[in-house]
C-alpha cells in the first residue's frame, strides 16, 4: 500500500499530535506527583507515607524522563524543527526552567531516599523528617517554576520570542 502525499503528511500530523498529548500527559503527572509530595511530606511521618512518597518521587522522576523523551521527540522528529526551537528564546528559558526543577528535585529525592534506608529494617511508627520544612519549601518551588513552563511552551508554539 502506497501513502500519498496527504497520507503521509496526515500521519505526520497524528504522529505530532500524539506525542505531543503523552508530553502533556506526563506534565500533568509531573504537577499530581509534586502536590502529592507537597502534602505527604511533614515533620513526623509514618513509615506507611514514607513508602507513598517515596513511590510518588519515582512516579515524578519517571515522568520526568518521559517529558524529556517526548519533548526530545517533538524537537528532532514530530515537531517543526531544531532549529526553530533552538533559535527561539523562549524555548532555551523553558529548558533552563526544567534544568532547574530536576537541579531542585534532587535534595527531596536523596531526603526521602535516606530516611527510608534508614528506617527500613525495623520502622517505627513515626518517622522524624527533619528537614521536612526545607523539602516542602523546595517542593513548592519546583511546582511555581513548573507552572511557568507550559506557558513560555504555548508562546514559543504560537512563534513568540523575546
Amino acid at each position: 500500500m502506497k501513502l500519498t502525499n496527504n497520507g503521509c503528511r496526515y500521519l505526520s500530523m497524528l504522529n505530532l499530535a500524539l506525542n505531543t498529548y503523552i508530553h502533556l500527559l506526563f506534565i500533568i503527572t509531573i504537577f499530581c506527583s509534586l502536590v502529592a509530595e507537597l502534602i505527604i511530606i511533614q515533620n513526623n511521618i509514618s513509615w506507611k507515607s514514607l513508602k507513598k512518597l517515596s513511590a510518588i518521587d519515582g512516579i515524578y522522576g519517571l515522568s520526568a524522563l518521559m517529558v524529556v523523551g517526548t519533548g526530545l521527540l517533538n524537537w528532532m522528529v514530530f515537531g517543526k524543527g531544531g532549529t526553530y526551537y533552538t533559535g527561539n528564546t523562549l524555548f532555551l528559558i523553558k529548558i533552563s526552567l526544567f534544568i532547574v526543577v530536576g537541579l531542585l528535585s534532587i535534595y527531596p529525592t536523596v531526603m526521602i531516599a535516606r530516611a527510608k534506608k534508614q528506617n527500613k529494617k525495623d520502622p517505627p511508627q513515626v518517622i522524624m523528617l527533619p528537614n521536612a520544612a526545607k523539602m516542602k519549601r523546595y517542593v513548592l518551588v519546583e511546582i511555581i517554576i513548573m507552572a511557568c513552563i507550559p506557558l513560555l511552551a504555548e508562546l514559543m508554539a504560537n512563534g513568540i520570542d523575546i
